[in-house]
């Protein structure tokens, strides 16, 4: 070649290689750093960004790489906009829309040849979810999502970056509680300094449940649920990894495989997946030298409604890890005699290879420990990315088949039923859930029954159908773990992580056939999918009155529109006629136009027919509803509260001050106390954990105030522990049988059990069926003592095991004893619920047990009687009263 040939070539290759050259060169000089828009650096001591801050940086993230991309996905509760970051090559994300077609296309499997599959498969990219979190006082996860972001899009010539933008399309979820992320940020701030540093926030970090935004996966119950569901669904990542920040001490991070029992539902690639990825990460670590990751240990998946695991049922290898934390961004320095005794030894274990050897932990630590989890996950998928993106196809595909010769081929949810506009939402859940449901065009013939047109049939042979089998199903603990126990109590050594038994038709009351015979195609002729299960709602007939079923729980909405609209309600003494059919109990309007109750009624998906009632009624009349709100919070709490104002009763929170000031009658008609412990109802935090506004509990002052309230008239309802606390604080004659019972004697996490009406003359059990199922989570039992008045409205059943789903050992100490009781007391009543009546915003079927106490009745159930002889331990000895609570050893919820 001669010279000027040569230099013709340089010339060339310059003219092109220049411009790239320089334009990688300023981009990644250009990249803003997190110290350039926060001044800070993710995991600096005493530093914490908020989920503002966090979005300004992403915001100037994205507009310095190529590399970035921000969508906006919903908001929350509070109005925050939800938004995510997507990472990777710029390539990718030029192609973004055809690689999620490609996601959505392998999750569902059905248009696509094992042969096309395996293609798609071949020339497509992974998309991996990653977040800062969810429990936003696990501070780490939000802050190593700033980092993690920095990392990817500025680090330049790195071989395992570079293999990870070009194989991964990563959305990156700076936080998935941008409210909670906010308030504890700002709660840190303002106490920075003080005493008060690293003193808990005293009140929910979301809005209604706190640390149980983890535990509404499919029912998504919250709008946080609902927007990060949505989302998964669009994006379809075959990866969903979640941080947390509660890891088993001394362990520096607590990493998959989880703990047995896992569900046979769940696919076995994605069981298998689990594991894959915690070892790979685990490998990481070491390399990193990072000592302290455990696994197995404490954490479980039975339960399926983690938010940051019901994925795994779409077919997303779904998990989380737990880094240690101390607290907020405060350091600690730990020494190894404060590790427990089994750790103090620092030898290595199976499942905990490289015991941490104590020292100072920092926030800045935790986030590294998560950013390499979150670089190993990437690595994982990047070098496993066809195999990844064939298994998700092979699992729907497998799951198909598998529905396609094994029962149960199908669910139905006939229409109509007792409370068929309950049957809708569960369908409607359902459908939230990526869940193909259909409704009968007509007559559906199953099982050699016949259903009516407009049931919604759930027919098993689609993708993600493992996820109505577990929930639909009966619970039943795996025989491995439950025969695990060392002696003769049958208590299993290794104890559920949270309940163990959900089965949701039980929970919502609504009737759900298996269908065990093949679902032939004259059968799927007569069915069409539905985007949206609902129900008619409306009036049949003239009038002047209407009577409503008290069965639907929708009745309840619209009845409280109906006082709100200057309508007259009354319960029904007598058998009547109703859209549902005859019963007692049943609503009567009056008193409100036609055109107006029909617009209520349709919006509630209620139906009313026309009576000539003349019958007497109990006439009804809308309360004013207390709840009790302590400023240590209340998971159950912000439950109640969620579920009052859905249905309309418009709870005000009464808070320790307001309980002491007494005069409550003037301002309540009904007071509600949670599932609270008596410890926590009289002290709440202790002096000096907090400010002193958030201190204390209701102490001796309220329960006095309660007192005063019921024997004025007041209703008094109570929870499960709250139940218990009620008994010895206003010294009520009934004794809780299980107080001070071990858990070798009994043991009951959270199960579902059937327990029988025992005076269905009451209004405080109108609408329930003879046999409702309860959500029972660590509660009380009674029995009530000599002199009892009131009365005792459900039981467990006599020698007969109430178990219906999940764990329950030694039925035999609850059979036969009492699960809510009513107590006359002064002018007033108590209902003490030994379980949770309003649980996780799940158990509708038992709502109807405290909603029929929430309006004033023109004729109380009792007569007035004397006020209750009290025992003074429990509240005329305060020192002894006191000191009795303070051994309680308990803290709050958050």
């Amino acid at each position: 070649m001669s010279r000027r040939s040569l230099r013709c070539l340089l010339r060339c290759f310059l003219i092109l290689a220049l411009p790239l050259f320089f334009r990688f060169a300023t981009a990644h000089a250009q990249v803003a750093t997190p110290a350039s828009v926060l001044g800070h650096n993710p995991g600096d001591d005493f530093y914490l960004a908020d989920y503002d801050d966090a979005i300004r940086y992403f915001h100037a993230l994205a507009a310095s790489s190529d590399r970035v991309k921000m969508f906006k996905v919903g908001k929350s509760t509070r109005g925050e906009e939800y938004e995510i970051a997507v990472i990777s090559s710029p390539e990718n994300l030029a192609r973004l829309d055809e690689y999620k077609s490609a996601a959505r296309k392998l999750a569902d499997s059905r248009d696509l040849t094992e042969a096309q599959a395996k293609e798609l498969a071949r020339t497509s990219k992974v998309i991996v979810h990653i977040d800062g979190g969810m429990h936003s006082s696990e501070v780490a996860g939000g802050q190593h999502s700033i980092q993690l972001a920095y990392k990817l899009a500025s680090t330049q010539g790195d071989p395992q970056i570079d293999a990870i933008l070009n194989n991964v399309i990563l959305v990156l979820w700076p936080t998935l509680n941008p409210d909670g992320q906010n308030m504890i940020v700002h709660w840190y701030r303002q106490n920075l300094g003080t005493q008060f540093e690293v003193s808990p926030m005293p009140y929910l970090y979301q809005e209604y449940v706190g640390h149980d935004n983890n535990r509404d996966g499919y029912m998504q119950n919250m709008i946080e649920s609902q927007v990060v569901t949505k989302a998964e669904m669009d994006w379809s990542p075959v990866i969903f990894y979640c941080q947390h920040q509660t890891a088993p001490f001394p362990a520096r991070i607590w990493i998959p495989p989880f703990s047995d029992p896992i569900s046979s539902n769940i696919s076995p690639y994605m069981r298998s997946w689990l594991n894959v990825v915690g070892t790979q990460m685990s490998a990481a670590l070491q390399q990193q030298h990072m000592p302290g990751a455990i696994s197995q240990d404490e954490f479980d998946n039975w339960y399926p409604g983690f938010l940051d695991f019901t994925h795994v049922f779409r077919n997303e290898i779904s998990f989380f890890t737990e880094t240690a934390l101390y607290r907020y961004a405060t350091p600690r320095f730990y020494t190894v005699d404060e590790f427990p005794k089994q750790y103090q030894d620092l030898k290595a274990l199976t499942m905990y290879t490289d015991p941490w050897q104590g020292g100072w932990w920092r926030l800045g630590d935790a986030v590294k420990y998560m950013v390499t989890g979150s670089m190993s996950v990437l690595d994982t998928a990047a070098k496993y990315r066809e195999q990844l993106l064939f298994n998700r196809w092979q699992a729907a595909h497998d799951n198909i088949e598998h529905f396609k010769h094994a029962a149960p081929y199908a669910y139905v949810l006939p229409n109509p039923q007792a409370d068929t506009p309950e049957a809708a939402q569960l369908a409607q859940i359902m459908i939230e859930n990526g869940i193909e449901v259909h409704r009968a065009k007509e007559s559906f013939h199953a099982n050699g029954s016949t259903y009516a047109a407009g049931s919604w049939v759930i027919l098993m042979d689609q993708p993600f159908s493992g996820l109505v089998k577990e929930l639909f199903e009966v619970q039943h603990y795996p025989q491995a773990i439950l025969n695990s126990g060392g002696d003769s109590s049958g208590k299993p050594v290794t104890l559920p992580y949270d309940v163990t038994g959900w089965t949701l038709p039980m929970q919502m009351g609504v009737r759900a056939d298996a269908v065990t015979d093949p679902v032939g195609e004259d059968q799927r002729a007569a069915l069409e999918l539905v985007s949206k299960a609902d129900v008619a709602g409306g009036v049949d007939g003239a009038g002047p009155s209407f009577v409503l079923s008290h069965q639907a729980n929708a009745s309840f909405e619209a009845v409280n529109d109906i006082l709100a609209a200057g309508g007259s309600v009354g319960f029904t003494k007598d058998a009547v006629p109703t859209s549902e059919g005859t019963e007692t109990g049943a609503f009567v309007v009056s008193g409100l136009g036609r055109a107006n109750l029909s617009s209520i009624l349709e919006k509630r998906g209620v139906k009313a027919v026309s009576s000539s009632h003349g019958g007497e009624t109990i006439a009804l009349h809308k309360a004013r509803v207390g709840l009790y709100r302590p400023w240590a919070p209340s998971i159950d709490e912000g439950w109640t509260r969620w579920v009052l104002e859905k249905y309309g009763f418009a709870p005000i929170s009464i808070y320790n001050a307001g309980m002491k000031a007494g005069n409550l009658k003037a301002q309540y008609d009904s007071i509600i106390i949670p599932d609270i412990s008596k410890n926590l109802l009289l002290n709440g935090f202790k002096t000096g954990i907090v400010p002193s506004q958030y201190s204390g509990g209701f102490d001796n002052d309220g329960v006095e105030a309660l007192r005063d309230f019921v024997q004025q008239g007041g209703t008094l309802i109570a929870f499960n522990q709250g139940a218990a606390a009620m008994i010895d604080l206003l010294g009520l004659p009934v004794t809780n049988i299980l107080d001070g019972v071990s858990s070798d004697q009994f043991f009951c996490s959270g199960a579902l059990l059937r327990v029988e009406l025992k005076d269905r003359s009451r209004p405080g059990v109108y609408g329930l069926p003879e046999n409702p199922i309860v959500m029972f989570e660590r509660g009380p039992a009674f029995e009530p003592k000599p002199g009892f008045k009131g009365a005792i409205l459900a039981s467990y059943p006599k020698g007969v095991n109430p178990l219906e789903s999940g764990v329950l050992l030694h039925p035999e100490k609850i059979e036969g004893q009492a699960a809510a009781v009513e107590v006359a007391y002064g002018k007033g009543h108590i209902f003490l619920y030994g379980f949770k009546p309003q649980w996780r915003g799940q158990s509708h079927g038992a709502y109807k047990f405290f909603m029929n106490a929430l309006y004033k009745f023109d004729e109380p159930a009792f007569g007035e009687l004397p006020a209750v002889e009290v025992a003074k331990d429990a509240h005329g000895d305060k020192a002894a009263s006191k000191k009795k609570v303070e051994e309680e050893d308990e803290t709050p919820d958050e």
